[in-house]
């Protein structure tokens, strides 16, 4: 028996031997016709038999003649469902019935029956995926019901998709997965204002100052913030509790974030998500994430990102959603000028690093619905500092912005509010000049307003669509798709269908069985069961349920014509 931990279901399925399972079953019906071979032999030898009380004549010479049988058609069906746990026990379960009816001759009367089963746990989840165009209009109908996705952009209507089906009882979850778009972007617009991605266009400025600090001395150094602000720090018990006395001696009219070195293992920044989702919670941590990424491009810092989940739901729906929390951030990164080549996107582990933290199955968990940003090759601490209100960072110092080392400013990001009306973006060689006219509760000049005019620019025309996130905007063709994954435990029937850009690809899965009887005077009833059952301790759990079914008729003929004419012949030259 193969150690199954880190196979796939379909190599655990093909190690237990399940098509050996199958032809055993096909092998089965053959190995039953010839038993009725072997009896229409023997019949024959009765009915030719000379029998006294006959007056010495056999059934055949007085016309009687025997019925032989054989199987018209036999239907192998088998439906299997598969779970594998890695770190608990090994259980390997199989088991499979068959219903074999016959007739002698055409029925005079039949009936027929048919049943569906279908079954889900929390970790036996069923699932079911979908298509969704970037350009879609139509609704999702859920056993009669319909849902409607409403919004103006493709993450919008996404969103309310999930929000409507996930508070539904028969559709416990759904991930979704952007298109791997790759387009034609550019603009003329400064590169220090405008970066551009293949997928992405994201305005790199604020109407706020940003700065950041690196700590990398235990030492009593000033800061100075503007002409008006000098933060005057001293040395502390160490590296750590300095960069805490730093952070807490800023004024309150800035905002801080501070950023630990690298410790293997240990998460430096973690962007936290709601329960199934895989995009921002609020405007907090997208701003969060921005500056970060503006740090990481700047300083040319090598990154590590992992995604995670805590371990509500099913494990393979975990393991989908970590990894779309991983690539969400990564994203995000590059598109605010992360190179990509600096960033390494750690394989998701789903509820994994939850389940080594001992979280029972089930329990939701904030700190493991995150994706951890490390960078594993930095040493010292980052201070971020953002300017709030008429707060300014101005003539800061010690400025180590030209290069040097210990305590003090690397970077500086001034105030910007750019007029970019004479630039412009060209997507797809289609060319979309900036406005940056306020919108939205955004003041004129600002990111977000560059981004929502591009946004709405792009959706109004046939062949592109794009997503706000902040100052970013997301692009792709309208006829890119979503790759949607449902999830449900429930052991009641789902049937989904979709309309206009929504295609449902697979349907959630479940058992059918089907039993036909036809009746006569006289029948015969075969009736073959077979089961397999294995298991196996180790620090895994595997099992695997099913039903298989085989429906066969059995058919009633005459013994073949020329048979028949020899076996008279012998009788009559045995008579002669």
């Amino acid at each position: 028996m193969a150690n199954y931990d880190g196979l796939t279901p379909g190599q655990v399925l093909a190690d237990a031997s399940v098509a050996e399972f199958i032809k055993e079953l096909g092998l089965g019906i053959a190995r039953a016709q010839q038993e009725l071979d072997d009896n229409s032999v023997r019949q024959m030898q009765a009915f030719t038999e000379v029998r006294d009380d006959l007056g010495e004549r056999s059934l055949l010479e007085l016309g009687l003649m025997p019925a032989f049988y054989h199987y018209q058609h036999a239907d192998v069906s088998v439906s299997l469902q598969l779970r594998l746990e890695v770190g608990k026990r090994d259980e390997f379960g199989f088991s499979a019935s068959a219903r074999l009816g016959d007739t002698r001759e055409q029925s005079a009367s039949s009936a027929a029956s048919e049943s569906e089963s279908e079954s889900g746990t929390r970790v036996e989840t069923r699932q079911a995926r979908l298509e969704y165009q970037a350009d879609a209009t139509g609704t999702l109908t859920v056993n009669g019901t319909q849902v409607v996705p409403s919004g103006t952009e493709p993450r919008a209507r996404l969103g309310s998709l999930l929000d409507q089906l996930t508070g539904r009882q028969d559709v416990d979850a759904m991930v979704y997965s952007p298109p791997d778009t790759s387009l034609g972007i550019s603009t003329d617009a400064p590169d220090t204002q405008v970066v551009t991605t293949p997928r992405s266009v994201a305005f790199t400025f604020d109407s706020h100052a940003n700065g950041l600090i690196t700590i990398a001395d235990n030492a009593a150094t000033d800061y100075v913030l503007n002409a008006g602000t000098t933060v005057s720090t001293s040395a502390q018990g160490d590296l750590k509790a300095y960069a805490e006395h730093v952070q807490a001696s800023i004024p309150s009219d800035f905002t801080t974030r501070l950023h630990p070195p690298h410790a293997s293992g240990e998460p430096r920044f973690g962007l936290l998500f709601n329960t199934g989702e895989a995009v921002f919670r609020s405007e907090e941590d997208r701003r969060g994430l921005t500056e970060l990424a503006w740090c990481l491009a700047a300083t040319g810092e090598a990154v590590r990102i992992e995604g995670m989940t805590d371990r509500q739901g099913a494990a393979d729906k975990n393991l989908l959603l970590g990894t779309e929390r991983g690539r969400f951030v990564e994203q995000f990164l590059i598109a605010n000028g992360v190179s990509e080549s600096r960033i390494e996107v750690v394989d998701s582990r789903g509820e994994g690093r939850a389940a080594d933290a001992d979280d029972d199955d089930g329990e939701a968990n904030q700190q493991w619905r995150v994706t951890w940003i490390l960078t594993p090759e930095r040493d010292d601490y980052w201070l971020s500092v953002r300017s709030q209100g008429s707060a300014t960072l101005d003539g800061v110092a010690p400025d180590l912005q030209g290069g040097g080392s210990g305590n003090g400013f690397v970077f500086l990001w001034q105030p910007a509010s750019p007029d970019l009306s004479a630039f412009s973006v060209t997507v797809e060689g289609q060319a979309f000049t900036l406005d940056g006219t306020a919108v939205a509760g955004h003041e004129a000049n600002a990111a977000e307003a560059y981004a929502h005019h591009l946004a709405a620019a792009l959706n109004a025309t046939g062949t592109l669509r794009a997503n706000r996130l902040g100052p970013v905007v997301e692009v792709m063709r309208a006829t890119d798709t979503y790759d949607i994954n449902l999830f449900s435990a429930t052991s009641e029937q789902v049937e989904l269908t979709g309309s206009e850009g929504l295609t449902v690809t697979e349907q959630f899965s479940r058992t059918r069985t089907r039993q036909a009887e036809s009746r006569e005077g006289a029948s015969t009833a075969v009736a073959v069961g077979v089961s397999v059952d294995k298991r196996e301790s180790r620090q895994f759990n595997m099992a695997v349920t099913g039903n298989s079914q085989i429906t066969a008729r059995l058919a009633s003929v005459p013994p073949p014509e020329l048979f028949v004419e020899a076996i008279q012949a012998l009788q009559r030259e045995r008579r002669s």
